[in-house]
């Protein structure tokens, strides 16, 4: 008779190595980029943004290695992962964590963040045509479609945010509006959805916090593509990404009483974009209300990645990570 670990352990392999775990970097990295804004804007101690990089930095290179290993010893494993219609979204997790690691450093090591945007920007491209040529290639249910389908092509309006000082506008361009146009397309459908359909599984329920992210991360790329315009078509932005933080917490009771799982690292992200965000229109107005604004996200973002890692350790320690799923 095997003791309950000794299960745990039967089925928890580099095999069973999540792709989804990419998400873990998109919400560290979020952390680090506002606390480097924080740092910048606010007057917070530089020693959270240097701390948060170094972390940042290790868990991306250990995360993308045991996957690259994961792809190396078990291929038809990560086949099967691209395949999936949920799980093939986080593929592209994959481009946004270079991205993300690459806006990270910009500041600290503009050349090391550069080489890293090289890296992200045109394997971005490529998970976005092979998602968009998967989608129309294979037959979907409408309960297949989740927030987590904006992860591969809403996700292109991350890399004007390095990519504006490093290539012709043009292209910087290029990736905003590609990322804006499919924002819309999915919106509609994940709203869709929503309404006229069966309520989504509860592993998938926290990723509704991805839908403050095109709109909070639209305006951050918007912000530097117009060189820090703030205008009406910035602001629309930014209160679509408020508006929907709002309604994230007027269902808070729906995220409160769900078990944990992986997919909880996708309240992570949004928020730091909003965090972001928020300190991008005190960086522009200077008044006590973006100030505090700016404040408040910041520390409900900390609390919110701390808990969220917390959880991760847990269940790291209990086994439950790197599963294969029956």
């Amino acid at each position: 008779m095997l003791t309950k670990v000794e299960e745990m352990e039967k089925g928890r392999t580099l095999e069973g190595f999540p792709v989804q775990l990419f998400a873990v970097i998109m919400g560290l990295s979020g952390l680090t980029i506002a606390y480097a804004k924080a740092y910048h804007f606010l007057g917070v101690p530089a020693l959270f943004y240097y701390f948060l990089l170094g972390v940042d930095t290790l868990l991306f290179f250990l995360i993308f290695t045991l996957y690259v290993l994961k792809w190396l010893k078990y291929p038809e494993a990560v086949k099967k992962e691209f395949k999936h219609p949920v799980k093939s979204s986080f593929g592209a997790a994959i481009s946004i964590s270079f991205l993300l690691v690459s806006i990270a450093y910009y500041d600290f090591a503009p050349t090391v963040a550069v080489t890293y945007w090289y890296i992200g920007a045109p394997l971005h491209l490529y998970f976005t045509y092979r998602t968009i040529k998967y989608w129309i290639d294979h037959s979907f249910e409408i309960m297949h479609i989740s927030p987590a389908w904006f992860i591969p092509v809403v996700g292109n309006v991350l890399v004007p945010v390095v990519g504006v000082d490093v290539v012709p506008e043009e292209l910087s361009i290029f990736y905003f509006a590609l990322g804006v146009f499919f924002w819309v397309v999915l919106f509609t459908i994940i709203v869709y959805r929503m309404i006229f359909h069966n309520p989504m599984a509860k592993r998938l329920v926290p990723t509704f916090f991805i839908l403050i992210a095109p709109p909070a991360v639209g305006f951050i790329s918007y912000f530097r593509l117009t060189f820090g315009s703030i205008d009406f078509a910035g602001l629309f932005l930014y209160f679509v990404a408020l508006f929907t933080f709002f309604l994230m917490v007027i269902m808070a009771d729906k995220f409160l009483k769900l078990e944990f799982f992986i997919s909880w690292w996708a309240y992570t992200f949004p928020m730091a974009a909003l965090t972001i965000a928020t300190m991008l229109l005190y960086m522009a107005y200077r008044n006590q209300i973006t100030y505090w604004s700016s404040l408040l996200f910041l520390m409900l973002t900390t609390v919110i990645v701390g808990v969220v890692s917390y959880k991760t350790a847990v269940a790291v320690k209990e086994h439950k990570i790197c599963v294969i799923e029956e």
